[in-house]
């Protein structure tokens, strides 16, 4: 029987060759400019209808404070009326109010289809395959499946934010590949989907966060132009991730001989190694 080699040597032999092929947070935001060249106009235009319409490709998870300020709403209405303003300001508020509602319900009833077919643009950017506009409506038919998608991500991470602020932040990176896998794999059910997501993030939730520590410069930038650099941020950001996820899917520019293969829960990278690999 052939001995089977030492566990240590071949362990190190493939970390070292994954070290050597790793690309680095640079190089994504390089192959992201490359991709969106010529193709600036219709990621902006993705990008903000994509936001006006609830597209959300990291769930996250927020805690609103409420304090009081020792003025009472009562008291607040009064100080209204004897300032005359009150009929004036009302018709405002309350349009405001009825303002945020409608967006509200538009973001929970088609904001998970729309941000399956965001990041189904992002992926034709990154594969050169015609991205367009209509790119953001290609999974509006699939309502229920976007609105599960973010439910049960949202709740994931709200759970496991339960236990700490970091655990939440863990499972917010661990379940970020999820709408790209549901995009181009439309037979996968939702819990497939953010299992598969779970799967091919080990190891790379840290490079993805370090990747998006990266824009934060950008992000500051964006912020003292009064948010109008967002509009070349946010598709600059979402092409970076939509060429992170083929990367670590399949090795697409650090081994560009590898080829595309379907998801399939028992293929792992090279460098995820099974107790098999060393029996004969």
């Amino acid at each position: 029987m052939k001995r089977p080699p030492d566990k240590s040597i071949v362990y190190e032999r493939r970390n070292n060759r994954r070290a050597r092929d790793m690309l680095l947070s640079r190089d994504f935001r390089k192959i992201a400019r490359e991709n969106l060249r010529g193709r600036w106009f219709p990621a902006i235009v993705v990008g903000f209808l994509g936001g006006l319409l609830g597209a959300v490709m990291d769930v996250s998870y927020s805690t609103e404070i409420f304090t009081q300020t020792g003025t009472s709403n009562t008291d607040l209405v009064d100080q209204l009326k004897n300032a005359g303003v009150y009929d004036t300001v009302l018709p405002v508020f309350m349009g405001i109010g009825i303002t945020v509602l409608v967006m509200a319900l538009i973001h929970i009833v088609i904001g998970g289809a729309v941000t399956l077919g965001y990041a189904q643009f992002f992926l034709n950017v990154t594969d050169d395959n015609d991205p367009s506009v209509g790119n953001l409506f290609s999974h509006i038919r699939r309502l229920w499946e976007g609105f599960c998608m973010q439910f049960f991500r949202g709740m994931m991470v709200m759970l496991w934010s339960i236990l700490f602020v970091i655990p939440g932040y863990i499972a917010l990176y661990r379940y970020a590949m999820t709408p790209y896998i549901m995009a181009e794999n439309e037979n996968l059910s939702v819990m497939e989907a953010i299992t598969e997501s779970k799967r091919i993030m080990m190891g790379n939730k840290w490079r993805l966060f370090c990747l998006d520590l990266s824009f934060l410069g950008w992000e500051l930038l964006g912020i003292l132009t009064l948010g109008i650099g967002f509009f070349w941020i946010t598709p600059y950001t979402e092409a970076t991730r939509a060429a992170f996820y083929r990367e670590i899917t399949e090795q697409r520019y650090s081994n560009p001989a590898v080829n595309s293969q379907p998801i399939n829960e028992d293929v792992r990278p090279e460098w995820q190694t099974d107790s098999d690999d060393f029996t004969e």
